[in-house]
């Protein structure tokens, strides 16, 4: 038997390898901030990140202020920039801990000031300017006011200006012209605060979708998807060669021989067509795996294809594996990923069940373990996220000069 009932294997070296590449792919006065929200997108915080800033990130983003504190308390010393809305009452942990906060509105302004005078420091922070998300970010008409009111403040430092892409990864004709009315805007924008003075030395705009701009805009780029390698294939189209970083896996756990006409499953939406032989594997949707892909997607045992047949369950599927000689409990079983000559992608799966393959990623519950590999790093022993993290290691990795 596997040690673990179910666990997502992190490639480290590959998600190095995507880092060097996508930061290639900018250009040399182009630097990256590694965006590890949502706990890497399924993948690990802070041991991602500290492999981000080896691989050449300047900076780490995520999605709010809970995520940066915990990589602070994880021994990340590299900047990080809180992309979305930062809570009120996290502000004074948010200074304290020299973590960068990105301003939407003017409201939050006076209370970062007096927090960063009580504390006597000087606070960076960015300006997000709503070019065409409709999401975050303060409209373009009052981004010259909002900025002004920044660098009045002598305790705060106005370090960064950026936006958001609604529509980078389009390919389309009406995608790719809303991606350029998003730019145009945006340069309208840096223009206005130029004329009057202000200059953030940091503008940023491109997320994955947006790194085959060229010339990419600004001097900062902010990818997430791309670093992960979760859709190879999407960023080909811009000469950028990534690979997958997580592969997800579990075992076999029980098989059992059955006839022909045997009723699989809640609601028994699998009937056998011939006698066969079942496997029982320990993972379901709390797991991660869509309920969507019951009776719908195949895993790989023994590098063939085992179709899923019956309902996803809350902590077990069951697949048909009677042609497939020598199975075996204990058997590895690879649900995301290579096993043999064939390979299950998170996209194929996520298209089978109408959604992103971000959400399935995301997704990943709390029983799956992390296991990180690397062929040149210590922490590839760790088997949970954030386990030894404050136990030495690569704790208090700084950023590259």
């Amino acid at each position: 038997m596997k040690k673990h009932r179910v666990w997502a294997e992190v490639d480290l070296d590959a998600l190095a390898d995507n880092v060097r590449a996508v930061r290639a792919h900018a250009g040399p006065d182009v630097a990256l901030l590694a965006v590890v929200k949502a706990d890497a997108y399924g993948h690990g915080a802070a041991p991602c990140a500290r492999v981000a800033i080896e691989a050449g990130a300047s900076m780490i983003g995520v999605g709010d202020s809970t995520e940066a504190l915990e990589l602070r308390e994880a021994g990340i010393l590299a900047p990080i920039l809180v992309l979305g809305a930062v809570i009120e009452e996290e502000i004074g942990w948010v200074v304290s801990y020299d973590i960068t906060p990105t301003i939407h509105s003017a409201l939050m302004i006076p209370r970062i000031a007096e927090e960063a005078r009580r504390q006597g420091k000087r606070q960076k922070v960015h300006l997000k300017v709503d070019t065409g998300m409709g999401r975050l970010g303060a409209s373009a008409a009052r981004a010259l006011e909002i900025a002004q009111r920044i660098v009045a403040e002598p305790s705060l430092e106005l370090e960064g200006l950026s936006t958001h892409f609604s529509s980078a990864y389009g390919m389309d004709d009406r995608s790719i012209a809303a991606t350029r009315d998003q730019v145009a805007r945006f340069e309208a924008v840096a223009a206005s605060l130029e004329a009057a003075g202000i200059r953030p030395p940091l503008r940023h705009v491109a997320n994955s979708g947006a790194i085959g701009l060229s010339p990419v805009p600004g001097n900062l780029i902010r990818p997430g998807i791309a670093l992960y390698g979760i859709d190879p294939g999407l960023f080909r189209v811009h000469d950028v060669h990534v690979r997958p970083v997580l592969s997800l896996r579990t075992q076999v756990a029980f098989l059992k021989g059955v006839r022909a006409g045997t009723t699989i499953g809640y609601n028994q939406t699998h009937l056998t067509r011939r006698k066969t032989q079942v496997a029982t594997l320990p993972v379901g949707y709390n797991d991660g795996y869509p309920y969507a892909l019951s009776n719908r997607s195949a895993v790989l045992i023994r590098g063939e294809l085992a179709p899923v047949i019956g309902t996803v369950t809350m902590d077990y599927l069951t697949v048909d594996v009677g042609h497939i000689h020598g199975v075996h409990v204990g058997d590895e079983v690879v649900l995301i990923g290579r096993q043999g000559d064939r390979e299950i992608k998170v996209a194929h799966l996520a298209q089978l069940a109408q959604t992103i393959p971000l959400e399935i990623t995301c997704g990943l519950g709390k029983r799956v373990r992390r296991v990180y590999v690397s062929s040149a790093r210590e922490h590839a022993k760790w088997h949970r996220f954030g386990e030894g993290a404050r136990a030495g290691g690569f704790a208090g990795t700084r950023a590259n000069p």
